[in-house]
């Protein structure tokens, strides 16, 4: 190859790089499927460029690009490089791991600690974060839960040295101070929207810092305080991401690279050193920005495309939030400049701090919750691709359209019966069609929390119809505050009611026992959804099995979800030959002390040839009623039709 060759071959990378960073983004995203999304990005990319020596070029670039960062080793010492409320991430050399603590040690101090180290997994679920892919692609593959946690050496880091002397003022001041500075308060109702990203606040600090200078400096000189102040906060804050890629984009521009080649190569290098980026709002929302034109005519488009973002990976969308992105930036940089004159002269800011983030809450409060990912999202596509065609606002009016469907929850159209896999526990979500009801069935333990929320927002549901608690055990009512004081449940059942109307559903509770045992009177419900007989026992025993069979002989379902997670303790064989289910659902975790579902209890359903599906193999279970038959989706990847 001749040098004009190589030489027309990098211009062509260099011109095309930004399409080669969702092609690197996605081939991060899916490590199992690697070659194929390989292949699917070179194949669009060749479509773009129409050159094979680029094509060709772009494949050795990306294969280079790309690593996964691995630590095998486990370690029982180490300096503490990131702090949050629940945790700490604890780095000894080249390797890292997760040590779960409130104890909050200082910034780069190190400690030693005990336990025994676990490898980190992901909870199966459709819209979870997926907490262990991010640790992993840092270089974390083990967590600890230790019983004591020692310093060994204290911290001698600026980092450090401020976060012990925020420590030291009052706790309601210290709370505000860590939160803006480290993000790594206990409060996890302090602040809301944007201002829990530290990439949205150190991002911040730059623009703010512009805005105030150029009312004194000229742009050369601007420029170069621009420079000093993101080496000062990368040194600081040990290079995060955002100021990682602006340090690269320094240099590149330095090297004569401007617009989308410095972009896409700044993007490209940023993923080849921080691979997590991928989960982060500082690297997806300035991605989004950067395919978009940046004439100002033109923000419909960035705000549209920004929003499907928003919607598709955070389960929301504030279109005011976006709008005043630019706005929101400096106020957050703003903020953090007052928490850290307040830390180190005790200047009374953090009431100034709070009275903004009310705003910012308030602003945070116009949030519509929802994701584009489900089953009315075919009809939104083809609603798009075949209207205003001919409106000279086109953008504006398409923004319109996503803004009704994410409303008004028609991404989510259909009655569904959905086991949230919540470990051992138990949550259950029954909807009518168009939100006509929402019925949530247990919340699962405390500890699962946040996955209920997370997966009750991603359906668009903003109030709950119906709260109905089997019983008080923790593993079935454990978050039922949280769940309340989120979803303002318009009525909450926890005693019998022998029928309850709610939209166009029905439920029965077929137990009667008000015993001093919870499990033997929990609330067993069944229901018709889409021509199936569903069956939901709880926590029940077999004596409440027996009494339900004597009561109702000619009793049949179609779903079954067992009693009491499969343990042996129901399930019996007289239920189960009177009930004779089409198919069998288990709320169980891994948690190896319970063995749910029992051996006796699967091998009753194996005698009686009765599928089961667990929800710790699983994760959640959704079955999507659609016209004529149900759809059954699980987080693992399998597929099966229930004919009505």
């Amino acid at each position: 190859m001749t040098r004009s060759a190589i030489r027309s071959v990098c211009n062509s990378l260099l011109e095309h790089s930004l399409i080669l960073v969702p092609a690197a983004a996605l081939l991060i995203y899916l490590p199992s499927y690697r070659f194929a999304a390989l292949i699917l990005c070179i194949a669009f990319y060749y479509l773009i460029v129409k050159d094979q020596s680029a094509v060709l070029a772009s494949l050795i670039l990306l294969c280079f690009l790309i690593r996964i960062p691995c630590g095998d080793s486990e370690i029982r010492q180490g300096q503490v490089i990131e702090v949050k409320a629940n945790y700490v991430i604890v780095k000894d050399r080249m390797d890292s791991i997760l040590v779960y603590t409130k104890a909050m040690p200082a910034y780069d101090s190190v400690i030693a600690f005990d336990g025994i180290s676990e490898p980190l997994h992901d909870g199966k679920g459709f819209f979870r974060f997926p907490f262990a892919r991010y640790c992993r692609l840092k270089g974390i593959r083990y967590s600890v839960s230790p019983d004591t946690i020692r310093e060994v050496r204290p911290t001698h880091s600026l980092r450090g040295l401020l976060m012990n002397r925020i420590r030291s003022a009052e706790p309601e001041t210290a709370e505000v101070l860590l939160e803006v500075l480290f993000h790594c308060s206990s409060d996890d109702e302090l602040f809301q929207g944007l201002f829990r990203d530290r990439g949205v606040s150190l991002a911040g600090i730059l623009l703010f810092s512009d805005l105030i200078m150029q009312y004194f400096c000229y742009e050369s000189t601007r420029k170069k305080i621009r420079i000093i102040l993101t080496v000062l906060l990368a040194v600081f804050y040990r290079v995060p991401y955002v100021m990682l890629i602006r340090l690269i984009r320094y240099c590149l521009e330095a090297a004569g690279l401007k617009g989308k080649a410095k972009n896409g190569s700044a993007f490209l290098i940023s993923l080849r050193l921080c691979p997590y980026a991928i989960f982060s709002a500082s690297f997806l929302l300035p991605l989004t920005f950067a395919f978009c034109s940046n004439d100002p005519a033109r923000k419909a488009e960035r705000l549209f495309f920004s929003m499907h973002m928003s919607s598709a990976l955070f389960h929301r969308v504030n279109p005011i939030e976006l709008l005043l992105f630019r706005l929101i930036l400096p106020v957050s940089g703003f903020c953090w400049i007052c928490a850290l004159l307040e830390a180190l002269f005790r200047l009374p800011f953090h009431g100034l701090i709070l009275f903004l983030d009310h705003i910012l809450t308030w602003v945070n409060s116009c949030s519509l919750s929802g994701t584009i990912l489900g089953a009315g999202l075919p009809f939104y596509v083809l609603l798009q691709t075949t209207g205003f065609r001919n409106t000279k606002q086109n953008a504006w009016y398409r923004i319109a359209l996503f803004l009704l469907f994410q409303m008004f929850g028609l991404f989510h159209p259909f009655a569904e019966l959905s086991f949230i896999n919540v470990g051992q526990g138990d949550s259950i979500l029954v909807r009518g069609p168009f939100r006509s009801s929402d019925i949530l069935i247990d919340t699962g333990k405390p500890s699962q929390k946040n996955n209920v929320v997370t997966f009750l927002e991603a359906k668009g549901i903003r109030t709950l119809n119906t709260l109905i608690i089997t019983h008080a055990d923790s593993d079935h009512a454990g978050s039922q505050e949280v769940i309340t004081d989120v979803f303002a449940p318009i009525q909450v059942i926890t005693d019998h009611q022998p029928e309850l109307r709610c939209g166009m559903l029905t439920l029965l509770d077929l137990n009667d026992m008000n015993s001093e045992d919870e499990n033997e009177s929990s609330i067993v419900t069944a229901f018709s959804l889409n021509g199936m007989n569903i069956l939901l026992m709880g926590d029940s025993s077999v004596n409440t099995e027996e009494r339900i069979v004597h009561r109702y002989p000619g009793l049949r379902a179609d779903i079954l979800k067992l009693s009491h997670h499969g343990s042996k303790t129901g399930s019996s064989e007289r239920f189960l030959n009177t009930v004779r289910p089409d198919l069998a659902i288990v709320s169980s975790g891994a948690y190896h002390i319970y063995h749910h579902p029992s051996p006796e209890v699967v091998q009753r359903l194996n005698d009686r040839r009765i599928p089961y599906l667990d929800t710790k193999e699983e994760g959640d279970i959704t079955i999507l009623c659609l016209p004529g038959l149900n759809l059954l989706l699980t987080a693992s990847g399998k597929i099966a039709i229930i004919r009505v």
